[in-house]
Formats: C-alpha cells, sequence, structure tokens
C-alpha cells in the first residue's frame, strides 16, 4: 500500500469518525491526496465524501429545522434528511393550522404525532366550546339588547342600593330621562305621595325578597304624575351572587282613570237605585196615606152632611183640607226632584230681592204657623240684591221654614237671619223647637239613610225636603248643613252665590 494510499485512509477514518461522533463535519474531502492507483479505493473515498456530504447538509437542516426555521428547503438526493422530510412537512401544515386556529377557526383537527395531537385536538374541543359558548352569550346578549331597546315596557337597572346604573328607551321616553339620571336612586323618580311605598319596596328586597309586585305613581321632569305596575327582581352575576335590581314597569294611567270612571259610575248608580228605592217608599207609604185619609174622611163627611152637624162637618172639612196640602206638598217636592234629577231644571238668573222672597215664604205658611201659634221673623229687616234663580231659592227657604214649623212646639219662635260675605249670602232659618240628636245629624241631607222623625203635632214627614234642598243648593253652587242642641232648637243655614 502507498503512502498516499494510507493517508487517504487515514483521512477517510477521521471523517467518518466525525459522522460517528454526531458533530458537524468541518472538511470533507483533502484535495491535497493524488487519487489511489487503487480503483476500489478511490471508489470507497468517492462514497464516503459523498455520505460525509449528504450527512453535513442534513445535519445544517436538521439544526435550522429544530431552531424554528419552516421556511427551509430540504436538500435533494439526501438519504439522511429522508426521515426529517416528513417531519418538515407536518410542522409546516401545523404552523398553518395554528394560524388559522389563532383567527378563529376552531374546526382545524391536529394529526401532527399521537400525544401531541392528542392534547392539541382537546385544547381546540376546549375552544370550540368556548367559542361556542361565547356565540351564546353574544346571541344572548344581543337578544337581551334588543328587548332592553324595544321593550314597551319600561326597564331600570339598578345596583343593589337602588342606584340607576341603565334604562331603557321606553324607560327614557316614559319618565323624560336622559344620561345625567344614571346613578339618580330609584325613589327619586316616585311621587311625593307614593314615596313610603318606594321605601317599603326597598326595605322589603333589601331584606331577602327576590321578587315583588306593586301598583306605583311616577313623576315625570316636567312633573306629569302617572300610575305604573311595576315588578322588582333581583339579578346574579356568574357565581349567583345577587348583582343588582331590575325595574320593569308599564303605565297603566288609562287603567286607573278607567278603574275610577266605573267607581264614580257605581257610586252614581247607587245613589240612582237608592233615589228610586226612596221615591218608590215615598210613593207605596207617604203619598198613601193623606189619600186615606182623604177617603176615610170624605165617606165620614159624606154621612153626616145628612144629619146637618155643621160643627162636625167643619171638622171633617178641615182634615180634608190638610190631607190634601200634605199631598200637595208631597206631590210638589217628588216633582221638583224629578225635574232635578232627570236634569230638566234649568237654572234661571235674575236680579232678585232677598227681602221679598222672604217675605213671600213667610206669607205662604202663615196659616201653618199659626195653627201651632208660631211666630215667624226676618231678624234682619234687610234688603239684599242678588242675580240668582227665584224658584230654586223659593224652594230652598220654603222647605226649610215648613221642617222648623214641624219641630217647633206650640208658641214657639222661628227666625231668619243673613250675614253677608264678599261673594255669599248666608241665610239661617232658627229655630227653638226640640233640636236634633248627634246621631240623627250623621242622617240629614242623605238619600241613602232613610230618616222621618214626628213634628210636635204628630206631623209625619218623608225627609225628602232637606235631600231637596241640598241638591237644589248645589245646583246654584251654594252649600247647606245645620247645628243644633238636642232639646235647645236647630239651625238649618244655606249659602247663596250672589253673583
Amino acid at each position: 500500500m502507498t503512502d498516499n494510499d494510507k493517508k487517504r485512509i487515514a483521512h477517510l477514518s477521521e471523517t467518518l469518525d466525525q459522522i460517528l461522533s454526531g458533530y458537524c463535519i468541518s472538511k470533507i474531502s483533502d484535495d491535497n491526496l493524488e487519487p489511489s492507483e487503487d480503483s476500489k479505493v478511490n471508489e470507497l473515498s468517492e462514497k464516503l465524501y459523498d455520505l460525509a456530504r449528504q450527512y453535513k447538509e442534513s445535519y445544517q437542516f436538521i439544526i435550522e429545522l429544530s431552531g424554528g426555521k419552516l421556511n427551509i428547503e430540504p436538500p435533494r438526493r439526501n438519504t439522511f434528511v429522508m426521515p426529517f422530510k416528513q417531519l418538515h412537512s407536518e410542522l409546516r401544515h401545523l404552523t398553518w393550522q395554528i394560524k388559522e386556529i389563532a383567527e378563529g377557526d376552531y374546526d382545524q383537527r391536529v394529526s401532527f404525532s399521537g400525544d401531541f395531537s392528542e392534547a392539541f385536538n382537546k385544547m381546540l374541543f376546549a375552544l370550540r366550546e368556548k367559542q361556542a359558548l361565547a356565540n351564546t352569550i353574544h346571541e344572548n346578549e344581543y337578544l337581551f339588547r334588543s328587548i332592553f331597546n324595544t321593550s314597551p315596557i319600561g326597564i331600570l337597572i339598578c345596583d343593589l342600593n337602588f342606584n340607576i346604573l341603565n334604562f331603557s328607551r321606553s324607560a327614557k321616553r316614559m319618565l323624560r330621562l336622559n344620561f345625567d339620571d344614571v346613578e339618580k336612586n330609584y325613589i327619586d323618580l316616585l311621587d311625593p305621595s307614593n314615596r313610603e311605598t318606594g321605601e317599603w319596596i326597598i326595605s322589603e328586597m333589601t331584606n331577602g325578597k327576590t321578587a315583588l309586585f306593586a301598583e306605583v305613581k311616577f313623576r315625570r321632569k316636567d312633573e306629569v304624575v302617572f300610575w305604573v305596575e311595576q315588578n322588582t327582581g333581583i339579578y346574579y352575576d356568574s357565581k349567583k351572587n345577587p348583582k343588582g335590581i331590575v325595574v320593569i314597569f308599564s303605565d297603566i294611567s288609562s287603567r286607573k282613570a278607567d278603574e275610577e270612571q266605573i267607581l264614580k259610575y257605581t257610586h252614581e248608580l247607587r245613589e240612582l237605585n237608592n233615589t228610586k228605592d226612596k221615591l218608590f217608599s215615598i210613593i207605596a207609604h207617604d203619598l198613601k196615606n193623606p189619600f186615606h185619609a182623604l177617603l176615610g174622611i170624605s165617606s165620614a163627611l159624606s154621612k153626616e152632611v145628612s144629619s146637618g152637624n155643621l160643627q162636625q162637618i167643619q171638622n171633617y172639612a178641615d182634615i180634608i183640607f190638610d190631607s190634601a196640602k200634605k199631598g200637595y206638598e208631597l206631590l210638589t217636592n217628588l216633582l221638583e226632584w224629578t225635574r232635578l234629577q232627570s236634569g230638566r231644571l234649568k237654572v234661571i238668573k235674575e236680579n232678585l230681592s232677598i227681602l221679598e222672597i222672604i217675605n213671600e215664604n213667610i206669607s205662604l205658611v202663615t196659616n201653618h204657623a199659626n195653627a201651632k201659634n208660631l211666630s215667624i221673623q226676618y231678624v234682619d229687616d234687610v234688603d239684599y240684591q242678588i242675580f240668582s234663580d227665584k224658584a230654586i231659592i223659593n224652594v230652598i227657604l220654603r222647605n226649610l221654614i215648613s221642617n222648623a214649623i214641624k219641630f217647633t212646639p206650640f208658641n214657639g219662635k222661628i227666625s231668619i237671619t243673613i250675614r253677608e260675605t264678599e261673594n255669599f249670602l248666608i241665610i239661617s232659618v232658627i229655630d227653638n223647637g226640640i233640636g236634633i240628636t248627634e246621631e240623627d245629624m250623621k242622617k240629614l241631607f242623605r238619600l241613602d239613610v232613610t230618616h222621618t222623625t214626628v213634628g210636635t203635632n204628630n206631623e209625619i214627614g218623608t225627609g225628602l225636603g232637606l235631600i231637596i234642598c241640598k241638591e237644589f243648593v248645589n245646583k246654584i253652587g251654594g252649600s247647606v248643613y245645620a247645628e243644633s242642641i238636642y232639646g235647645q232648637g236647630a239651625t238649618f243655614t244655606f249659602t247663596i252665590p250672589k253673583k
């Protein structure tokens, strides 16, 4: 073996040692050596140098690949790099998948290698679930926002102290709110008359109530007050801890107005029904009595005519006159009451002398008063001029004087007095009769209570006269009331607007 061949084999052995050591080869061939005379040695040198070149190229490729450089191309015709080409391709595909995942594509499925793929796919599954949950939350949030802003009912979102955090468009419209009203307290929205209800709601919710229904009154910024039907409830965070208060309300002002109207109609119907019962009672009982007397006495009178007993005939005639008079007075009151209730009674105002009206009414009842030896006197004897309805004032005054005559004993006294204010005349009819008990005072002027008292000469009344007085006084814009000490007489007073 020549020296040259020995040097070549030594170099080849050194190169092979470098390959086996796993380090990068610094030099592959020795250009200073002459080719061997033995073709086998030259062939071995070429193959070993080619193997060293492939090793060096694959070494550089693997080092760069392990450093994360995936944009490099693997060496061609290199047997060492063959197993890493697949790894290079999979890593590049995995890198693309990671970029797609980073952009939100969680439908990727990694098939890189066993444990790594399994862990990565579990992460993707968790991300898919998280994305689905996020989508659901987003959809629910959008749905809530749509409901919150389009619902016709008002919605207030408050903290646990009822400070306003947010409000819906309907709440803004109904309450005339703006962004400056955020952080106001719920109680500030209530009408002062309803503040106690609002404080009760806050107290109940603070002390453990989770939901509460109430009807409250809100006051807008323009001072308009309106009724709402309100549901108040607690909303919770993700850990089921109380987070705040939601107040949902709708305007029920129209319903409340309808309810008030229904109550008004119910009251009116009840009064009309009482009126009907009262009239039927009067017609069935009180109007019947005078006619019974007329029939009985007229029958007796017809028998007495043939006897020629003029005294007895006179007595019967007086009884007939008295019964006819009572029947006439009752019919007059009934007709006046019917005119008033049917709406056919119209107030016709004119300039009047109050002195003239009083004297006329005293004259009308003189015979009735004389029968009990009563004195009726207008104490002031001052004339006042008013602008009112003469017929209505006559009805009021006549009924009050007749009522005083009924309850004043023989030889009694009835006085009429007048006081003047800037806008009214105050007329009082005063008697020194039997007076009225405190309990009976509560029954006066009421149609829903049947109240009649026998007079001092056993006069029978219906109680309709005082009711007519009240209605007629109201018709002309005045008022009527009574005062009495039982056993010492009574005073009935009514007011008349001067104009």
